[in-house]
């Protein structure tokens, strides 16, 4: 969509949409469609915030562990902390996005190409860090000498996490090339304007394919083979990106002329937010999910003393009345 369509006067309204694209919606009123745009717009913020305050000191946290207490001197370390880092770069560059769904998009043409370009490439990080954490331990156990003489090597983490950020760095860049800010009934909007049909539907299934199925099918197959359920990583990326790349693929289809359906607004908040939400999986899961991360919480002493003290005291009553009913 070029920048001469954009000025026409047409009647239907322009909602901002993350994906990259104008959703256009004909024969409704004005007023009543500015409402309700607002009113998701609200909802919007309201979740973006809260994924923001779960993922900030939640990823932080990690870091500090990583850093500071566990040290980087497996792997899987080394690619939790790339992964961990991809979260955060995707976390911090949704604050303007929480922000611009109150008061537009304040923070000018600079800052949309580059926090365009920071959110892509911490969703692009993400999934390829995700997959590779997945196959080395997909290594480790099915292929354990391999793993123990070229897997855990410090050249072949380095190298591969090179080649992850450097993928994700270009497959990121046209975000930040194609972004600019447009006025739009009265606000300001930081949107993607692509000069084709083609450039738009090539983004579009990139992210579907590359960064979605091929991950998806990658992680699936490897934890099949080691003969495990499929972990609980694996059912929430599935469950945070399975909704928003299916939005993707009706986008593009909407994009070629193709009416999908009516409830735009709503369907892009669910699956948006479904998807945003993914950066909290890696806290959660780490921190919660094992006791490597979570004996460093600053309240685990508490935890542990009151769980010492429950076992004595448990262990105390049992006796005397082990020794009340032998009398």
């Amino acid at each position: 969509m070029n920048r001469d369509t954009l000025n026409k006067d047409y009647n239907f309204s322009y909602y901002y949409d993350m994906n990259y694209s104008y959703v256009d919606y004909v024969d409704n009123p004005l007023i009543k469609l500015e409402e309700e745009n607002f009113s998701l717009a609200i909802i919007n913020a309201i979740c973006y915030s809260l994924i923001i305050c779960i993922s900030l000191p939640g990823n932080s946290f990690l870091l500090w562990v990583v850093l500071k207490k566990v040290g980087l001197s497996s792997s899987a370390d080394c690619l939790l902390l790339n992964l961990t880092a991809s979260d955060l770069i995707f976390t911090f560059a949704l604050v303007p996005w929480t922000v611009s769904h109150i008061w537009g998009w304040i923070f000018g043409k600079v800052a949309c190409m580059l926090f365009s370009w920071c959110i892509f490439l911490g969703l692009y990080s993400y999934m390829m860090f995700l997959t590779i954490m997945t196959v080395h331990r997909y290594v480790a156990v099915v292929h354990p000498v391999f793993a123990s003489s070229v897997g855990n090597s410090r050249l072949y983490t380095h190298a591969s996490s090179a080649v992850v950020w450097l993928i994700s760095v270009g497959f990121s860049l046209p975000e930040m090339i194609f972004s600019d800010t447009v006025e739009s009934l009265g606000n300001v909007f930081c949107i993607p304007i692509y000069n084709s049909v083609f450039i738009e539907l090539f983004g579009y299934f990139t992210q579907i394919i590359l960064f979605f199925l091929l991950p998806f099918l990658v992680i699936a197959f490897c934890y099949t083979r080691m003969g495990f359920s499929i972990h609980r990583i694996a059912v929430g990326f599935f469950i945070c990106w399975a909704p928003y790349n299916i939005f993707l693929f009706l986008t593009s289809l909407r994009s070629l002329g193709v009416a999908v359906f009516t409830e735009w607004e709503s369907i892009y908040s669910i699956t948006h937010i479904l998807a945003y939400s993914h950066c909290c999986l890696n806290p959660l899961v780490h921190i919660f999910g094992g006791r490597k991360f979570r004996r460093y919480l600053p309240w685990a002493g508490g935890f542990r003393r009151l769980s010492q003290r429950f076992s004595t005291q448990t262990f105390s009553n049992q006796s005397s009345f082990s020794g009340q009913f032998h009398l």
